[in-house]
């Protein structure tokens, strides 16, 4: 591979990794002033483990805060409920439902003749 190409991709992944970095730095910092220091720390305890669920928590926030919802600071109860609300729906999103559509056979009805008929007649 051509070392000026090599070059120019390296730049450019480093430069979509700083820029991911701060666009994840902005959104932490504007959940932040919203938070209690414990709901906070609350929060970046879950982070470290599912930083896909606490993205999630920060992106609810802001819609939140972005609705006018939020008036005073967050608390760590409150952070532990939405944490649960968000654990709900991923389980019930990952939860698989059969459903059996049992339907009424309907048995076609013969008219049979009590007749004479040596066809049906099987005990004699």
């Amino acid at each position: 591979m051509d070392p000026e190409l090599q070059a120019i991709r390296e730049a450019r992944l480093q430069e979509l990794k700083s820029r991911q970095a701060g666009d994840k730095r902005s959104t932490g910092e504007s959940v932040q002033q919203f938070l209690e220091p414990q709901a906070l720390e609350r929060l970046s305890r879950v982070a470290l483990v599912k930083p896909d669920r606490a993205q999630a928590v920060e992106n609810y926030l802001m819609q939140m805060v972005a609705r006018g919802v939020v008036r005073s600071k967050i608390s760590e109860q409150q952070i532990v409920g939405i944490l649960n609300g968000i654990a709900r729906d991923e389980q019930k999103r990952k939860e698989t439902k059969i459903i059996f559509n049992r339907r009424e056979h309907v048995a076609e009805t013969a008219t049979y003749d009590s007749g004479n008929s040596s066809e049906d007649d099987f005990l004699d």
